[in-house]
């Protein structure tokens, strides 16, 4: 729905008592549907364009009423950046009502990857999950308890000289640094910020975290222990949460690779083969035979086996239930309490290794230990909310079979012990179907926002003669070259800062191999796939700020559903042309057929659930970096005739019968706006 409910002059004056801004209407409104979910402790899913201040009300309006009523926040965000606009928000607030708030303490955590000193200065502990950083900080701690001179050296600082920690925490309550001010200071000081941060978190009112502090149990529990306090009196925000789902099936989800299993015979080579049956079955035998019995699942399932059915392009396949699990015991004539036993004894072999690793001060990481566990949660799903998969993205060289979650409300369980749970995002339409995947009440308040900005500002065009569906580019060759051709094109004609939005890197790879960035006469910036946070950001900075070009603009060159396109905000002339290649369908895969049969058979709702919405959302998000407030000018292009059928969620999308000129004549018109 699209509330357009009038409050009393009183109601907005209790609502805009920490809002330090000047307020819109929209705002207003936004606040009091916050203001109504805190009160009665009803779920509130709020979809508000982007730009339009969803954080701001957010934190304005929890922070009252924690203050008013003694509770505590935590507000979730999916990216750094997204994190670092809480923090901001909250300084702001500090700075507008000094006295109202000078007891606001805020922290932002991260995970112990970003936030650990020993992990940033060593490129093995960066790759260490949060349960191994976890071990070898206990091991490290140890050390320095022990009153050695070894141990963390930032630990050591911490418990040595009381003095120095007590002017981080007045600088922390002070400054309110964003974790990465945080990590910069602590490292200045050789002081641990992860330790740091969690002696002030027992006072924090508000404390902004990563989706995995709220969602993942242990990591809940140890965050809910230092703040003292229960779900019960907590206010959760969940920021972005389009994003939710998707991160909540990746969690509660769980894979086999071949490149594990072949870790795990490194680890046998350096610790021992050890029998797993008294009949001389030994581990490293055991490995093998799991090893090709995931070759003979790929070979059975991807390619066809004996049957010789070919599949072109087959990436992924659906595997019985009993798969893997099956194979093996009728190798070793196993009874389901033989191979229990196996399994206990390789997650027990994987402690000992891990406790020698942690002792050593390396990694305390077992793949051993992975092999173990993996192996218990395959046998043990329920498979009405899983699937299992063979699949195979590197062309034999690392297959692996894959236990699928299909139900993210297993995950979310946890929201409803909360005083209230706030989810927001830019786009979440259709607003249902979040409601009904995160498994939250049918008294839920539901609210969509449009944007609030003007609807001259911005131009939303498609072309009808392009299209990026397989079966037209696999039989049409010239498609491609044509697509190449409007995008050329396009950054030919405008000196705006561009951003064009491809539907994957393949599809970004293939036109570079082809030569498009030649036919581009402007500075052309890339984000590439594996591309480090620190790196993009650097690549990020530079194309906004026409590096070398400065009545020029530049390009940039990313893919849909990336983190510059749902994360990174680019304000004013930083970008006004968004070029967005195709439609960006989910690929038909056995793992998305298995995710919409399961929502047809739960909800009625299958192709709308799962293929309609999710790529409207990213279309919208894309489309959302152009108009950030009032004074914004934007157009969007969309390269795919297919665009037409989404004008359920993008209302003011118009067929283009010449997109060059129409962009010539939107830029026109704005050139007072933006002079170049």
């Amino acid at each position: 729905m699209s509330p357009t409910t009038l409050f009393t002059c009183s109601s907005i004056a209790v609502l805009m008592e920490l809002f330090p801004y000047n307020t819109r209407s929209y705002q207003k409104n936004i606040m009091h549907y916050m203001d109504e979910s805190l009160a009665t402790g009803t779920p509130l899913v709020l979809e508000s364009g982007t730009g339009s201040g969803k954080t701001v009300c957010a934190v304005s309006s929890t922070i009252s009423y924690a203050l008013k009523n003694n509770k505590k926040i935590i507000y979730t965000t999916r990216t750094n950046a997204q994190q670092k606009q809480v923090i901001t928000e909250i300084r702001t607030i500090k700075k507008r009502f000094p006295n109202e708030t000078k007891n606001v303490v805020t922290v932002g955590m991260q995970g112990r990857t970003h936030m650990c000193l020993l992990a940033k200065n060593n490129p093995e502990l960066q790759k260490g999950s949060a349960d191994e950083l976890a071990r070898l900080c206990a091991e490290e701690k140890k050390k320095v308890r022990r009153g050695r001179k070894k141990g963390c050296p930032y630990f050591r600082k911490g418990v040595e000289n009381e003095e120095a920690v007590k002017h981080a925490l007045e600088w922390m309550r002070a400054v309110l640094p964003t974790a990465e001010e945080l990590v910069k200071y602590c490292e200045e000081h050789t002081l641990c910020p992860y330790e740091i941060n969690k002696l002030l978190v027992q006072d924090a009112l508000l404390v902004v975290v990563p989706y995995i502090y709220v969602f993942d149990t242990n990591l809940r529990n140890m965050l809910l222990d230092w703040m003292g306090v229960g779900e019960e009196d907590i206010i959760l925000v969940i920021d972005e949460a389009h994003n939710l789902p998707d991160y909540l099936r990746d969690l509660l989800s769980s894979q086999l690779s071949a490149y594990m299993l072949n870790s795990c015979l490194y680890e046998i080579e350096r610790f021992g083969d050890p029998s797993l049956l008294a009949r001389g079955v030994t581990l490293s035998r055991f490995v093998k035979d799991l090893n090709n019995i995931i070759f003979e699942l790929r070979q059975r399932f991807l390619l066809g086996g004996d049957n010789k059915l070919k599949y072109v392009e087959k990436k992924d396949a659906l595997l019985p239930p009993n798969a893997v699990v099956s194979q093996i015991a009728e190798k070793y004539s196993l009874t389901t309490q033989e191979m229990e036993k196996i399994i206990s004894a390789l997650i027990a072999y994987g402690e000992q290794i891990q406790t020698a690793k942690q002792k050593q001060g390396k990694l305390p990481r077992s793949y051993i230990h992975k092999l173990g566990v993996f192996l218990s949660f395959w046998m043990n799903i329920d498979d009405e909310h899983y699937i299992k998969l063979i699949v195979d993205e590197t062309d034999g060289k690392n297959p692996r079979v894959e236990a699928y979650c299909l139900d993210p409300s297993l995950g979310a369980n946890i929201v409803h012990r909360f005083l209230t749970s706030i989810h927001m995002s830019g786009t979440l339409s259709p607003l249902d179907e979040y409601k009904d995947s995160i498994g939250l009440p049918e008294s839920t308040m539901l609210y969509s926002y449009p944007s609030p900005f003007p609807k001259e500002n911005r131009r939303i065009l498609y072309v009808k003669d392009v299209t990026t569906r397989y079966d037209e580019i696999k039989n049409y060759k010239g498609m491609i070259k044509r697509i190449q051709q409007y995008i050329a094109e396009i950054c030919n004609t405008t000196n705006r800062n561009t951003i064009v939005f491809f539907p994957s890197f393949d599809f970004m790879n293939i036109c570079i191999r082809d030569g498009l960035l030649k036919k581009i006469k402007r500075l052309t910036y890339i984000e590439e796939q594996r591309m480090s946070q620190h790196d993009l950001m650097d690549v990020i900075q530079r194309f906004k700020e026409r590096e070398g070009e400065k009545n020029n603009g530049s390009v940039l060159f990313s893919v849909m559903g990336g983190r510059i396109s749902e994360g990174m905000d680019f304000p004013a002339d930083e970008l006004e042309v968004a070029v967005i290649v195709g439609i960006p369908y989910p690929k038909p895969t056995a793992r998305q057929r298995g995710l919409q049969r399961y929502y047809q058979r739960k909800f009625g709702k299958g192709w709308e659930y799962t293929v309609n919405a999710p790529t409207a959302r990213k279309l919208l998000q894309a489309i959302g970096r152009l108009i950030r407030n009032e004074t914004d000018r934007g157009v969007a292009i969309l390269l795919d005739k297919r665009a037409a059928r989404f004008k359920r969620y993008i209302k003011d999308i118009q067929a283009a019968d010449d997109v060059i000129q129409e962009l010539q004549s939107f830029i026109l018109e704005g050139v007072q706006v933006y002079p170049p």
